[in-house]
């Protein structure tokens, strides 16, 4: 009994880290080597943003002796500016939609036009006005004239107020009326750059 508890003192006497507790190590390291990996990763990616921005934003111009800068100008001013020029190239002339507009009225009251057809495209250029609007009020004229051309009175941005003079030709009891008017159209743009009428007044003559 005592040469075999003497045998197990002597393998007792060797002390070792659980292994538990090097697997807990080890992925503390690893986890803390990641988190620093990351860290670095990040701030080297801030750094090139940073960079990218002041580059873009200082828009050199390179003259053959020497360099120009321009004001510089954060990257959402520069969206903005880039979006507003877009914007005005495509929306420059409201009247556009105006002469579109009263053209599908001209076709659908003539006598070989496709009513129908032209007054469901008149209606799309209306932000919110049905088809049947326009098939009520032209199932009755006979003749619709422009007399003068569409004028822009005020635009600001994507708003704009155009005028522009008509005459009617309606049928009333079989009998031919003929209404000479001026109409204030009021349009706005949408994001596309399209101009769409939100409102008119009439103004008769």
């Amino acid at each position: 009994m005592f040469l075999f508890a003497a045998c197990d003192n002597k393998d007792e006497e060797p002390v070792f880290v659980p292994p538990d507790r090097e697997l807990s190590s080890d992925k503390e390291s690893e986890l803390q080597a990641k988190e620093e990996f990351l860290r670095l990763k990040e701030e080297e990616l801030m750094k090139r943003e940073k960079m990218l921005d002041t580059l873009s934003a200082a828009d050199t111009t390179q003259t053959q002796d020497t360099v120009v800068k321009k004001p510089t100008l954060t990257r959402k001013q520069r969206e903005n500016i880039k979006k507003e020029k877009e914007l005005n190239q495509r929306i420059s002339n409201p009247t556009s939609a105006i002469n579109d507009y009263l053209e599908y009225i001209k076709r659908g009251v003539s006598k070989d036009g496709n009513f129908e057809k032209n007054m469901k495209n008149a209606s799309k250029l209306w932000q919110k006005r049905s088809v049947d609007i326009f098939k009520k009020n032209y199932k009755d004229t006979k003749k619709f004239q422009v007399i003068s051309d569409p004028k822009v009175v005020k635009q600001s941005g994507n708003t704009a107020t155009v005028k522009v003079k008509v005459k009617q030709t309606d049928i009333e009891n079989s009998a031919e009326k003929e209404i000479e008017m001026e109409v204030l159209y009021n349009l706005v743009a949408d994001k596309n750059g399209n101009w769409k009428i939100k409102s008119n007044k009439v103004i008769m003559k």
